[in-house]
């Protein structure tokens, strides 16, 4: 049964902090994932285009349009998109204008090319880049249209948490539900329903995923908004070693089982995602180790969230975590009670920011 976020497990008890460790991103648990190392490079598609190439509502060459940003055309169906690329596809744009990514009178759909990394781009040229999910001739995404729009109170049992010991053994939930109640986000009565564990917390699909937590709030009710984090317990123990890369089968498996999760959501009408990644650990925390392998992967996840078919909002904690190391807990790698209503309050602002709670 998923708790409500005044129902907690507030202490690890009798095990102490090393077995909170251990527990914490799962790391005594066999992981059945094959570490090997090794990636596959697209082929070139190769010919002189203009698709996907930047325009300020200026006219596109070769009978194209400007449409958020980028030289392409609107569709109905991918075949309409099959001479602009062999991985050209036919994007709706409703959840990138959810994020404020495209403006609000853009089409309904476009030409677009989705990726998980910088190697899905290849064929359109050496300066595309992946970005939030899409190939983009830059290294950097835009700042997101502003976004005007009223607040209209979700309900809480509408309202998901999933992820790791980061939630369950804080007050994260129960911060911030009090958060977005206060913020309006949030209706006043009931609960947010938390699901988050140190035990099924592992990103990739397997028997102790992420995504097990999702099966059982889907049996007990419907989301309109999921709040997540995940990832670091796949990265415990350096399955891709000291000097890790994208092309590792743990960091592939990790991407592979964001995105299977987020499409889940979409499939089921989840309409937001604010996924939370992790500020990098304090200097004295067991997980420095792992800290070159959640930046490989922060930008993986960020792909598969910017291309998931829902409004997913990623949050990168590195900024609001960074000057405050107080906001982990003694064991350096949990929230600690001022890092579990930072991180709550960053969430929350992202809703505002984003429409989360618009009528």
């Amino acid at each position: 049964m998923g708790r409500t976020a005044d129902v907690r497990q507030r202490s690890p008890g009798a095990f102490g902090v090393h077995v909170v460790r251990a527990l914490a991103f799962g790391c005594a648990l066999p992981l059945a994932l094959a570490f090997g190392c090794g990636g596959e490079m697209k082929p070139v598609v190769g010919s002189e285009t203009h698709f996907l190439t930047l325009c300020d509502d200026d006219a596109c060459p070769d009978g194209s349009e400007c449409v958020c940003g980028v030289c392409t055309k609107t569709c109905g169906a991918d075949a309409e998109c099959k001479g602009l690329g062999a991985n050209a596809s036919c994007a709706p744009l409703g959840p990138r204008q959810a994020e404020g990514r495209c403006p609000a009178d853009a089409p309904p759909a476009m030409c677009d090319m989705a990726c998980l990394e910088t190697t899905d781009c290849k064929s359109l040229g050496a300066t595309f880049r992946c970005e939030q999910g899409f190939c983009r001739p830059r290294d950097e995404a835009p700042a997101p249209e502003p976004l005007t729009c009223g607040v209209s109170p979700i309900a809480r049992a509408n309202v998901v948490v999933l992820g790791d010991s980061l939630i369950e053994l804080s007050d994260f939930a129960t911060d911030l539900e009090a958060a977005g109640t206060t913020a309006g986000v949030f209706a006043t009565t009931g609960g947010l329903r938390s699901y988050a564990s140190a035990l099924y917390s592992i990103l990739a699909d397997g028997p102790f995923s992420i995504s097990r937590q999702y099966e059982t709030a889907r049996g007990e009710g419907t989301a309109r908004v999921v709040v997540m984090d995940g990832g670091a317990t796949d990265m415990l123990n350096l399955p891709c070693g000291s000097v890790p890369n994208a092309g590792c089968m743990a960091m592939q498996s990790a991407a592979a089982g964001a995105e299977l999760l987020l499409g889940a959501l979409a499939s089921d009408g989840v309409e937001h995602v604010v996924y939370f990644f992790y500020g990098d650990p304090p200097p004295a925390s067991d997980l420095v180790a792992i800290a070159p392998s959640l930046d490989v992967l922060r930008p993986l996840v960020e792909n598969a969230c910017g291309k998931s078919g829902l409004a997913c909002h990623f949050l990168d904690l590195r900024p609001v975590f960074g000057p405050h190391p107080e906001y982990f807990a003694q064991d350096g790698v949990n929230f600690s009670a001022d890092g579990a209503s930072a991180a709550a309050d960053a969430v929350v602002s992202l809703m505002l920011e984003r429409c989360v709670a618009a009528p």
